[in-house]
């Protein structure tokens, strides 16, 4: 576990402040309307972390506005739980310490001591339905489903576009 990256984490996490408006403009390059009004339902934190996931794809050079807007909408489906810094510090404590027990905590209902697992195990099936709801197009859709599945061996187009979206992710 590298302890400096999980500090910078939880440090972004407790200071995220609201997008800048040219940031907000410029995400409206990439997301429909339906889109932008989900995105601007996450948290601060979230919303930062979806920013820098983005623009660490654009400053890669990758133009595909599905990818982009999945970087966008990724963890959109943590709207569904409030989550506070120290519920996101357990999820990520117990992955590292104890990862084949999170699975099994991450079932069930999303209350009580375990709803930072379910929303762990749960956000990417949540964050799809969410974005399907909004509009958004097929593609994206199954960018936000799979953006933490594993990598499939021989990978398509598709799973390219995976496979930038879990790198970007994994940076931020």
């Amino acid at each position: 576990m590298d302890v400096t990256y999980r500090l910078c984490q939880l440090w972004h996490n407790m200071t995220a402040r609201p997008l800048s408006l040219p940031d907000l403009r410029e995400i409206a390059n990439d997301l429909s309307l339906g889109e932008v009004a989900l995105f601007r339902q996450m948290p601060n934190s979230d919303q930062q972390h979806a920013f820098r996931v983005y623009r660490l794809l654009r400053a890669s050079g990758q133009t595909d506005g599905d990818l982009l807007a999945s970087a966008l909408l990724h963890d959109v489906g943590k709207v569904r739980v409030n989550l506070s810094a120290w519920d996101r510090s357990i999820a990520v404590l117990g992955e590292t310490f104890v990862p084949d027990r999170v699975k099994h905590w991450g079932q069930g209902d999303d209350s009580g001591w375990r709803r930072a697992f379910v929303v762990r195990e749960h956000h990417a099936a949540w964050g799809a339905a969410l974005a399907e709801n909004a509009g958004s197009r097929p593609a994206v859709v199954d960018l936000i489903l799979r953006h933490q599945d594993p990598l499939p061996v021989n990978g398509s187009e598709k799973d390219e576009r995976l496979m930038l979206l879990q790198w970007a992710d994994d940076q931020n």
